[in-house]
């Protein structure tokens, strides 16, 4: 579909609407009184407004009030407090108006596990988002609109490709080797929260996919994110790392309301990687040449041929586009109401070949008597990514992206007879080619869908039985054409993978609230769930095929030696009983109590059950005799819980003996696969065990003007699962077991403030959270290295006493020096211009002793501060999330500073300051190859700093007075910037990107740029 338009008309969209004038009304003089209804006292400050109007002023000591408006207006009187109330003028010059308490913020519902609680009532720590408090602009996903907006919840984007995944962690990171992603609960259905499509080892992994790109984001209601044990033992061996509950929207009593929105945008790469233009290049090389008494590497006559090269980042990089068009439908009756919605979303990357598709419908039903609830919840869509070819084992495990970075800049982009240029000098691919000689597409067909009946014995006891289902296909083509360096030995080489899975739910429960008497109320829930999960995968390929045009729809075209096939299917079940008591003393004194007993088809025969119990006290100090009367303090409320959890996402069948294909024998001519295990057996493998400690306290100030929590939060996770060795006499080098531990512990703190209200109004929401991540136990094991990419590895350790997979290498101390006497250091055979390591253990040599730990990638904190500014019709909203003191491993920089082949490119600052002895820098080496290589490039100039400060939204938002618009209710339009810009020291495209996606293993490689977005809306209710 065609972009729907280009920068300029953008900014002429956006100046247009700071320009829109309101339409003119007859003036008339208003006046009268605002009144509490209680006991008919005057209030002052109180502010009215002529809705849709900038027109506005505020009540007297008296409580009088005059305004200039309308016959016909609509008079908007709110104070903090009190109710809003919308009163027609209706010809009057008289209007009079009584405000009743607003105690709705406290006894608003919260969705909770299995239920809801009034948010006075709560003990646990929850953080309920709503619309208002969405992420603005173009999101894709769940994950995306709530990102930066709760304290203790970190929102990774860990790749900017559209659809890219998404990295979620709450309250730290509990576990080594499962999974640390929460749970996802979709209107009570817990979904697999991992992307089914297929990974190829011919292609590598695509940057991980969001699992959640299967819902309209638009058809979000609330999402809550349950912290503490108290909140998430409700979900037993499920809950260690949280839980996300979402909630789709329903539709309301009264007549149809049609909703279309449209917006549309353009993404440009936020920055470049500075690398060497083809000038600059040149001269290095035959810079490095002449140092090392060598020929040049170009001559004269070479250099006035390349002319300016080829800057590769600028020819892989595009003007993105994005469109999204959203049709919904509501409505309902006294016992009915159903909402339905279409959307289509289409975003094409700021890299060629980069994009995604999404095809969204929806349809929720309910139905509500004196005795009955039924409710309907069906989601289905249709995904297509387009992914960018990422690195494999050959072309030195170079993507589009990093051949970007690193080839060589005096080639160009074609050669004389239309073919890519390629080069046997470097063995990285031509990065132009290479997006457009491999295809890399996914299509996921995904649905899930939810049913529930509820039936009322008696007003306070009730039985609901809940259906849910989740299917997920998916196929992904590959087909790599012979035009590159890749398959030009292989004449074409296609691959197709598909996989299936299920998750079937049923659960029954029951549950008994009753107000025994007005100063005693209980609620008791009991349930039993049954959910089963099955994934199966079909995997083909092929090479040689007589043309490329065939691609991936005709394997059978290749050559038949060439074929590949390969099967597999994983199946578990969880079976759970739960329970939980909710107490409530003189509205004052609350008391939880939970516990789930989970049965897991992944535990070994002797730990199939596993028991998660918590208890939580709140104490409402503020309706305590003595702060009854302490008017300036609105809610004060303590909170306690303490709780186990635990996480059975440990993968299927580890506890059990595998057998698998080894090897083959031929007998009588006739060849035969052997099989033999592949596992060995722990019957007594269990799941991960999370215990918390949460202590809060909830406030509200100045009658809520100024509201927030603080929460302190210490969570020790033990029998991590680890590959221990075993004798080799088994038969086997490793075997799962229950052995280490982790510590996460930190502070939160949550504030929305309501700054002024008239003659406009400005909300701030802020949050603010630290994290400290320990190792606490490994067992017998001294330490694990982990950490693979490119040409590095075991860049990361876990130890003892050290965060999880801290980043581990060598301590650069500068340069040596001309007349230095090196032979009296560390590295006696190191030469002027080569890096100084630090000797860490003091032997006097440098050697793999002196590693230690270069930075961690946990920040120490994380904080984000929304503002949002009303004045009329206008609304101007702006967001800013920061992240401070953590680290990520570069490998651009280990890359362009030990670079595998001469001829690769280097970072700018290489070329631009590098040590000779006119420059004799402490910052940069020489760039010459070093006379002997004393370390790894594992190094502390290569751990750069992520911190970052960043505005992530800014929106400006019209709404049109609709007053006398026959059939139309609510016109909006808006302009949205996201990622406008990032204040960082971190030298590559993000500091927030993965290239290991949902991995604690966090590294820059690959890593798809982030980009810049502007969009402009348009929203018609009618």
């Amino acid at each position: 579909m065609p972009q729907f338009f280009h920068a300029q008309q953008f900014r002429k969209l956006t100046l247009g609407l700071l320009l829109l004038a309101l339409p003119g009304f007859a003036q008339t003089r208003i006046q009268g009184k605002v009144t509490f209804a209680t006991d008919q006292s005057a209030l002052p400050g109180i502010n009215v407004l002529i809705k849709g109007s900038t027109t506005g002023t505020t009540t007297n000591a008296d409580g009088i009030y005059e305004i200039q408006g309308g016959e016909e207006a609509v008079l908007v009187v709110s104070g903090i407090g009190y109710l809003t109330q919308e009163i027609p003028v209706k010809r009057r010059s008289q209007v009079n108006v009584q405000l009743s308490d607003d105690t709705r913020q406290l006894n608003e519902l919260v969705v909770v596990g299995y239920g809801t609680q009034k948010k006075r009532d709560l003990t646990g720590s929850v953080s309920s988002l709503d619309a208002k408090d969405f992420n603005k602009g173009v999101q894709t996903s769940v994950d995306q609109l709530i990102a930066g907006h709760s304290p203790g919840v970190q929102v990774t984007q860990s790749s900017a490709e559209p659809g890219g995944g998404v990295t979620i962690r709450i309250r730290g990171a509990n576990s080594i080797n499962a999974n640390n992603e929460p749970l996802y609960v979709i209107d009570g259905l817990p979904i697999n929260n991992t992307s089914v499509v297929p990974s190829s080892t011919v292609v590598s992994e695509p940057a991980a996919r969001n699992p959640l790109n299967a819902l309209n984001p638009n058809d979000i209601e609330s999402v809550e994110i349950l912290k503490d044990a108290s909140a998430t033992a409700i979900y037993g061996s499920r809950g260690a790392n949280g839980v996300i509950l979402i909630t789709t929207k329903k539709g309301v009593k009264g007549k149809l309301n049609v909703n279309y929105a449209l917006s549309a945008g353009i993404s440009e790469v936020t920055r470049r990687v500075p690398m060497l233009n083809a000038k600059q290049y040149i001269g290095l090389l035959n810079d490095l040449r002449a140092d090392q008494k060598q020929a040049p590497e170009f001559s004269a006559e070479q250099i006035a041929q390349i002319g300016d090269g080829t800057y590769w980042q600028d020819q892989i990089f595009k003007t993105g586009s994005v469109q999204n068009h959203q049709l919904s439908f509501s409505g309902g009756q006294d016992k009915f109401n159903y909402y339905a919605s279409l959307n289509y979303l289409d975003q094409k990357g700021v890299v060629i070949s980069s994009g995604i598709k999404k095809y969204v419908g929806r349809v929720n039903l309910n139905y509500t008597d004196e005795k009955f609830k039924f409710g309907l919840s069906l989601n289905s869509s249709n995904v297509k990514d387009d992914f960018v070819p990422n690195g494999v084992s050959v072309n030195e495990s170079a993507g589009v992206i990093n051949t970007a970075i690193f080839q060589d800049p005096t080639l160009t982009i074609k050669n004389p007879n239309g073919t890519w240029t390629q080069t046997q000098i470097v063995n990285l691919e031509n990065p132009v080619g290479l997006a457009n000689e491999v295809s890399d597409f996914a299509t996921t067909n995904r649905t899930f869908a939810s049913i529930f009946a509820e039936y009322y014995f008696l007003p306070e006891l009730s039985a609901k039985i809940n259906f849910g289902t989740d299917r997920q296909d998916s196929r992904r083509d590959i087909f790599t054409s012979r035009l590159t360096k890749r398959a030009e030995g292989t004449k074409g080489v296609a691959n197709v993978l598909t996989s299936n899975s299920y998750n079937n739910l049923i659960e029954l429960t029951a549950r008994y609230s009753k107000a025994i008497n007005k100063n005693n109320k209980l609620e008791i829930l009991g349930g039993y769930t049954f959910q089963e999960f099955e994934t199966s995968t079909l995997t083909a390929g092929a090479q040689n095929f007589p043309l490329d045009a065939l691609g991936t729809d005709n394997l059978s075209a290749g050559a038949q030696n060439t074929f590949s096939l390969g099967s597999g299917r994983t199946k578990n079940q969880l079976l759970s009983y739960l329970g939980r008591i909710n107490y409530n003393l003189l509205d004052k004194y609350l008391l939880t109590a939970s516990i789930r007993a989970d049965g897991s088809s992944r535990f070994g025969d002797n730990k199939k059950y596993g028991f998660f119990p918590s208890v939580a006290v709140g104490w409402r100090i503020k309706d305590e005799v003595f702060l009854k009367n302490v008017n300036a303090l609105t809610d004060l409320k303590f909170r306690a819980s303490y709780g186990v959890t635990g996480n059975q996402d440990i993968g299927s069948y580890k506890s059990l003996v595998l057998l698998g294909p080894q090897g083959q024998a031929i007998f009588d001519g006739t060849p035969y696969v052997g099989i033999s295990t592949t596992q060995l057996p722990n019957p007594d493998l269990k799941w991960e065990t999370t215990t918390q400690l949460d202590l809060g306290i909830d406030f509200g100030i100045l009658e809520n003007r100024l509201t927030g929590s603080i929460d302190y939060f210490h969570k020790q996770t033990k029998d991590l699962l680890l590959q221990l060795p075993v004798p080799r006499t088994t038969g086997f080098t490793t075997t799962f077991k229950n052995v280490g531990g982790l510590k996460n512990s930190g502070f939160e703190l949550g504030l929305t403030s309501i700054n002024i209200t008239a003659p406009f109004t400005w909300r701030t929401s802020a949050n603010f959270s630290t994290i400290k991540n320990e190792v606490t136990d490994l067992g017998d094991l001294p330490f694990i290295l982990g950490g693979s990419a490119g040409f590095t590895n075991d860049f990361t350790i876990i130890r003892k006493g050290d965060p999880l997979n801290s980043y581990y290498g060598y301590v650069v101390d500068g340069v040596f020096q001309n007349g230095e006497n090196i032979g009296a250091s560390a590295q006696p055979l190191s030469r002027p211009g080569e890096y100084r390591y630090r000797d860490v253990n003091g032997d006097g040599a440098i050697n793999s002793q002196d590693r230690t730990i270069l930075g961690s990638p946990f920040p120490k904190f994380t904080y984000g501060l929304n503002n949002d500014f009303t004045y009329g019709p206008f609304n101007l909203s702006f967001f800013f999330q920061g992240v401070q003191g953590s680290q990520m491993f570069n490998l651009n920089r280990t890359e362009s500073e030990n670079p595998i082949s001469f001829r690769r490119n280097r970072l700018l600052e290489t070329y631009t300051d590098r040590w000779t002895p006119t420059n004799p820098t402490n910052q940069n080496s020489s760039a010459i190859p070093v006379a002997v290589a004393y370390t790894s490039n594992v190094n502390s100039r290569a751990v750069e700093t992520a911190s970052y400060l960043r505005l992530k939204t800014l929106q400006l938002t019209y709404n049109f007075p609709t007053a006398k618009w026959k059939h139309v209710r609510n016109v909006q339009v808006y302009v949205t910037g996201q990622n406008l810009f990032t204040i960082t020291k971190y030298t590559g495209y993000d500091p927030e990107v993965s290239a290991f996606g949902t991995s604690n293993v966090r590294a820059d490689y690959n890593a798809f740029p982030l980009s810049r977005t502007y969009t402009a809306g348009l929203s018609i209710n009618f």
